[in-house]
Parts: structure tokens; C-alpha cells; sequence
């Protein structure tokens, strides 16, 4: 081959790259797979033990506010006076006259149950330092159940319309 007036010798370039062995259902990423030994031990995850830490401390967050939620929503209620023509009328208002809002306590006390199954299941696993979501079935599974739930809480604002 000429280039430029010079001879170049065509040469192939070959890269062998080391063996890997693939486990079935093993993964790597942030989802999993890299943490504690075997065939994926030597994959890196790029967040490492800091993306389940940061998956404890949001499902803490994600109690928290639903256990507030519901307990200021169940222990809630208001009473004052209207005045109409000279006569008082004494209203009253609690959590359990609307099935709408009983219907959004409920949600809530179920988000809350979720979370706190989520939070106790992330926190062992944190704890036995194995895989936060150890495959990508169980990441799907989580991802729906979050999903649903916030469906729900979503449904409970048309619900009162």
C-alpha cells in the first residue's frame, strides 16, 4: 500500500479480550450483581453502596410523610358557628363524614405499609451487605408496586370531585 510516497505495510491487529463468565440472572450496574463475590465480582458498579443508601434513607423519607399523613388526616376535625338570618348553627367536620377522604386515608395507610416493608427489606439487605436489588425481575417487581401506589395516591385527587 502507498501513502504519500511511502510503503505501508498492512497489518492485522488482533485484541484478545480476557474470558468473562456469565451466571444466569446476574447482573451489573446500579441494579445489582457486583457486591460480594462469585462471576460478577469483578464488574464495578458505578454507585456502589451510596445508591442503597440513598434507597433507604428515601423510602424513610417516603414513611415518614405517609405515617404524618395519616395521622394528621385521622386525628383532624373542625367545628365552628355559621350565622344564618340571626339563627347559629354549630358545624361539625371530621375525616370520617367523607368517603372520598376516608377512601384517601386508606391510601395513605396502605402507602405507608408498602414503604415500611420496602424500608425493612432494604435496610437487611443494606445490613447483610448483599445486592440492594439483586436481579432485574426484582427491580421490575419493585418498580410496579411503587408504581401502583402511586397510581392510587394519584386517584385520591380526582376522587373528592
Amino acid at each position: 500500500m502507498m501513502m504519500n510516497g511511502q510503503k505501508k505495510a498492512a497489518a492485522e491487529v488482533a485484541v484478545q479480550l480476557p474470558e468473562s463468565k456469565m451466571v444466569a440472572g446476574s447482573m451489573s450496574g446500579p441494579f445489582g450483581g457486583a457486591s460480594g463475590g462469585g462471576a460478577a465480582a469483578g464488574l464495578r458498579r458505578p454507585f456502589g453502596r451510596k445508591a442503597e443508601v440513598m434507597n433507604v434513607l428515601l423510602r424513610v423519607l417516603c414513611m415518614v410523610t405517609s405515617v404524618a399523613a395519616v395521622s394528621f388526616m385521622v386525628t383532624s376535625q373542625q367545628s365552628s358557628t355559621v350565622s344564618i338570618y340571626g339563627f347559629t348553627l354549630p358545624i361539625q367536620s371530621k375525616w370520617s363524614f367523607s368517603h372520598s377522604f376516608e377512601y384517601l386515608v386508606g391510601v395513605s395507610a396502605a402507602v405507608a405499609a408498602h414503604s415500611l416493608l420496602q424500608l425493612l427489606i432494604s435496610i437487611s439487605r443494606l445490613l447483610r451487605k448483599s445486592p440492594g436489588i439483586p436481579s432485574r425481575n426484582h427491580a421490575w417487581l419493585v418498580f410496579a408496586g411503587d408504581q401502583v401506589y402511586l397510581r392510587k395516591l394519584a386517584s385520591t385527587c380526582l376522587s373528592g370531585w
